[in-house]
């Protein structure tokens, strides 16, 4: 029984409804003739066979199986209507061959077309049973004929007879069509699937193509590995980026041996992790001939249907790229790039983390703030190439001094750390430990610098502290190394000095004083004085602007201790542009009073002002603004400002010379100026320096200063004037010389404006 179900079944699976559905117009068509040949047959019977009423019980019983089929057929049931119409045509076509009772009835010979039917439309095995049920019923009627046991009818008419034979071929004709008209619309499908299975093919080709490119331009290539076999399977990228081409079990081992020897056993821990069921996401290091590669691999596990680890699938990324770009920013943000040695937030972190282990075992530590003496002459004079050779090779020769464990740092330009850590718990001792060291680098920077072809000698001034003794952040240890080094700075260079806590007091004052003077540039604290210059026929030619600070605590605060601050912190920005524009105002103003109008106003530029990419555009707006006369104003510069960028000196003073405003040199003698710089500058005039005036009696060094400056101008055709004459023997020294001009307190004090208004008019009234 068992046996004959799944026999059922598998010719039932033979049959696919779905190819026989393009067939479904011709079944139809099929009833349709059937109908139509039973209704011949029923006239032909009536016509030529009269007396055989029993024929039409075959001929109403094939009628109903067709109206059966047709149903099926509209209702969509295909495999039914095609049981029905073979099956149904059978056992007619037997009952009619059984009624009659003579294997020469017509319909037998319905029999082939029947059994071909069923095989083509239902399946081997039943066509083979209906044959073995066609032959039972033949040889029945055949033994029965023989022995006269079955009546046999009467003899068809050979009209009927034809209208029967005519009606089996056309069935079998419209079967053979039918069975065509399926393979024809198999076939197409066929063909149709192929094509449809050659694109797809060619589609997944051009995607494992663009899946190639993409994973080797994105560097990330993918393998397989069997859990149970250890096979690994690698894609083309993943081929290159190992270097290895195998995927037999042996390619584990080679790929291991691929693998950084340091980085192995992390591979390996994270494979044995895979058997688990545990995916992995590390970073390794793949030597590939002479190179290293960084790479990526991340995996996770597929498990079996049982739910055991059975692969493991990954990426395997190139990121060598990304390593050397992280290396590079770790670099920057932590090395110098010119010295290569630990910049200031490298060396920040290294002292915190010293001062922490100071605060479990007690052993201190010393900062060396190292200062390279005279380090902008040389960029000045020789460039900032020359400059940058110097810094390596104090940068090689501070390293060579060191510890291993001791960090040497460079904070910019030519300031350089030394941090000793591990030193003495005594203080004494940890002091002198720091000490030997200074005096060791000391001694090394003293040695002759050969920076190309150009030998340089070069000293450093240092200065030191301890740490560890103390709870404070990680700043004041800097702070304090920093302000023992301007110590040695004030000390003579070339030298070192340890912290000493009055400099502290220093630096506080020093701070207040910033702070104040902001103050009062917001609050308008400061004011302009002006100095009278004389001729040698004591007339009045021009004043100075000098600028005073009137402090409301304080009191007055000398020059001397503001402008050189405002010079380092940026203030004298602001400051020298109000100079400015109060000696403007002023200078506008005393050009409507006939006593005053012929003088002329100098006013002092700082370099850094001076050097402000806007300052022309700030002077000519100024003079715009006030009304002032250029032609009166005159700008006086330092030596030192000519030693940077000579060319936009010159271009600057060029352009403001255009409109009038003149120049003088103050402090001549006192810089670094060359001859050859000096004839083309647009000067007026040369001011010798109160520092030659004072001494210029008793010092021939000072007098011939004073003389050189003297001739030099008037072999450049140029003015001068010397300025802190206080005595009458200084004035009639320096006229002796040549010098024509003066100014000092031999004359007079520098004035309020109101003042110096009466002042030039009682010169007036007395030469008068």
């Amino acid at each position: 029984m068992n046996k004959t179900q799944g026999d059922t079944q598998r010719d039932d699976r033979v049959v696919d409804v779905g190819v026989w559905e393009s067939s479904v117009p011709y079944m139809k068509l099929l009833v349709v003739l059937v109908m139509v040949a039973v209704a011949m047959f029923l006239i032909s019977l009536y016509l030529f066979a009269p007396g055989q009423s029993a024929r039409v019980l075959g001929a109403v019983a094939l009628a109903v199986v067709m109206a059966v089929v047709w149903v099926q057929v509209q209702r969509g049931n295909v495999l039914r209507a095609l049981q029905v119409v073979t099956y149904g045509v059978w056992l007619v076509a037997t009952g009619v061959v059984m009624a009659s009772g003579s294997l020469r009835t017509p319909i037998i010979y319905a029999y082939p077309v029947i059994i071909l039917a069923i095989g083509l439309l239902i399946g081997g095995r039943m066509a083979a049973r209906i044959t073995l049920a066609t032959i039972v019923v033949i040889l029945l009627l055949a033994v029965g004929e023989t022995t006269g046991l079955f009546r046999v009818s009467v003899t068809p008419a050979p009209a009927m007879f034809g209208v029967i034979q005519i009606t089996v071929c056309l069935l079998a004709l419209l079967l053979v069509r039918v069975v065509v008209k399926s393979y024809q619309a198999g076939l197409t499908e066929l063909r149709s699937l192929g094509q449809s299975l050659t694109v797809r093919t060619q589609h997944l080709e051009e995607s494992r193509l663009q899946l190639q490119q993409a994973q080797a331009v994105a560097r990330v290539g993918s393998w397989v590995m069997d859990l149970a076999t250890g096979e690994f399977t690698l894609s083309a990228e993943s081929q290159r980026i190992f270097g290895m081409t195998q995927t037999q079990p042996e390619a584990r081992v080679s790929m291991l041996e691929c693998i950084y020897p340091e980085d192995q056993a992390q591979l390996e821990r994270a494979l044995q992790g895979a058997h688990q069921g545990q995916g992995f996401d590390i970073e390794q290091r793949v030597v590939v001939g002479d190179t290293v590669r960084w790479v990526r691999l991340k995996s996770d596990v597929q498990r079996g249907v049982h739910g055991e680890p059975q692969y493991a699938v990954g990426i395997a990324q190139d990121i060598t790229e990304r390593k050397e770009s992280e290396s590079l920013i770790q670099s920057l943000a932590f090395f110098d790039v010119l010295t290569g040695l630990p910049n200031r937030r490298l060396l920040m972190d290294r002292l915190a983390h010293a001062m922490a282990v100071w605060s479990r075992h007690q052993r201190k530590g010393a900062l060396l703030f190292v200062d390279l003496d005279n380090f902008k002459v040389l960029n000045d004079t020789h460039g900032h190439f020359m400059g940058d050779m110097l810094l390596q090779q104090v940068a090689q020769r501070l390293s060579g001094c060191l510890r291993q464990g001791d960090t040497v740092a460079r904070l910019g330009g030519d300031e350089f750390v030394v941090m000793l850590e591990e030193l003495s718990e005594d203080t004494e001792e940890a002091t002198n430990q720091a000490r030997i060291v200074a005096e060791k680098i000391l001694d090394v920077l003293t040695q002759p610098h050969q920076l190309d072809t150009y030998s340089h000698l070069s000293t450093s001034s240092i200065g030191i502290t301890l740490f560890g003794h103390l709870q404070e952040g990680i700043e004041e240890p800097l702070k304090r190394a920093d302000m023992a080094m301007y110590q040695a700075k004030a000390a003579g260079r070339n030298t070192f000095r340890f912290f000493d806590p009055s400099m502290q007091q220093a630096i506080a004052e020093r701070a207040n004083l910033e702070k104040d003077l902001r103050e009062a540039l917001e609050s308008n604290q400061f004011r302009l004085v002006y100095q009278p210059q004389i001729n040698d026929r004591a007339e009045s030619t021009g004043v100075e602007a000098l600028v005073r600070w009137q402090h409301p605590q304080r009191g007055p605060v000398s020059p001397a201790d503001f402008i050189p601050l405002a010079e380092s912190t940026g203030l004298i920005l602001p400051l020298g542009q109000w100079v400015l524009e109060t000696a403007c105002i002023q200078l506008a103003a005393w050009a409507t009073q006939p006593v005053m109008a012929h003088l002329t106003m100098a006013v002092n530029v700082s370099p850094r002002q001076f050097h402000q990419p806007e300052f022309v555009d700030q002077v000519l707006a100024t003079l715009a603004r006030t009304g002032a006369n250029p032609h009166r104003l005159k700008l006086e510069l330092t030596e030192g400002m000519l030693v940077t960028d000579v060319e936009d000196v010159i271009a600057r003073m060029m352009w403001l010379r255009h409109i009038g405003v003149g120049f003088s040199l103050d402090d001549f003698g006192m810089g670094y100026s060359s001859l050859s710089y000096l004839k083309r500058l647009p000067l007026d005039q040369l001011k010798i320096d109160q520092s030659f005036v004072r001494d210029i009696l008793l010092d021939p060094n000072d007098a011939a200063i004073s003389k050189m400056v003297i001739v030099l101008a008037e072999s450049l055709g140029l003015t001068v004037i010397a300025e802190g004459v206080e005595t009458i023997e200084q004035r009639d020294f320096l006229s002796g010389q040549g010098c024509q001009t003066y100014q000092g307190y031999l004359y007079s004090r520098p004035l309020p404006a109101a003042e110096l208004e009466t002042f030039v008019q009682s010169r007036l009234t007395s030469q008068a």
